[in-house]
């Protein structure tokens, strides 16, 4: 083989690997892309699902808030009641005791 031809083998595979490397890269740069979308998507799903979730465990919070309010004051009422009528039974209580005390200890 002589100079000009080994030349032109050397030009030949320099173009071939240029053009080589040169698909390699696009196809590389196509599958970034596409792993950019997928993870673009992954993202858009993340955050829909976490508002979602934000949303319902406000809904939750809220909803627990207004039993614990009614339940409260469904307790304080039936408390009030019942102190009302313990009230009532020391009253009769210290009247009977002052009628025991009376008869017991005449004056």
């Amino acid at each position: 083989m002589n100079e000009p031809q080994v030349w032109t083998l050397i030009g030949v595979f320099a173009a071939s690997m240029v053009g080589v490397i040169t698909l390699v890269l696009r196809t590389m740069n196509t599958q970034f892309a596409s792993v950019n979308r997928q993870i673009d998507s992954v993202r858009d799903e993340l955050k829909t699902e976490i508002a979602s979730l934000r949303s319902e465990t406000k809904t939750q919070i809220v909803s627990l808030r207004s039993e614990t309010k009614t339940e409260i004051a469904s307790l304080r009422s039936e408390t009030g009641a019942r102190f009302e009528a313990l009230g009532t039974q020391i009253s009769h209580l210290d009247g009977d005791v002052q009628a025991i005390t009376g008869r017991v200890f005449p004056e």
